[in-house]
């Protein structure tokens, strides 16, 4: 079964190793309170580079999710630890997704 679904990468670069820390915490803690969202967070190999990884059920909900209160919330709290803006970028995931079978789900 394929699915549609939509991945967001919301990409940016941290001033200090400090802010690196910072960021990931203050990503994951965001994260944490949005029901229905797999999130995950990465850091460059080395570097000062952090992304947040989001996938969403559909276009739809990843736009009224950048369009949200939590998401400017999310950006005010770590904006100034960033060496510039974050880039976001919207991805349509073609990854299979299976179906789990259910006995009573048919």
């Amino acid at each position: 079964m394929q699915c549609s679904q939509m991945t967001q990468m919301i990409i940016g670069e941290a001033l200090t190793n400090h802010y690196v820390k910072e960021i990931v915490r203050t990503m994951q803690d965001h994260v944490r309170n949005i029901p229905e969202l797999i999130g995950r967070s990465i850091l460059e190999e080395g570097g000062r580079m952090v992304i947040l990884i989001t996938d969403w059920s559909s276009r739809q909900d990843c736009l009224q999710y950048h369009a949200s209160r939590a998401y400017r919330q999310f950006v005010a709290a770590t904006q100034h630890m960033l060496a510039g803006s974050y880039v976001v970028k919207v991805f349509q995931n073609q990854t299979e997704r299976r179906c789990v079978y259910e006995p009573g789900n048919s």
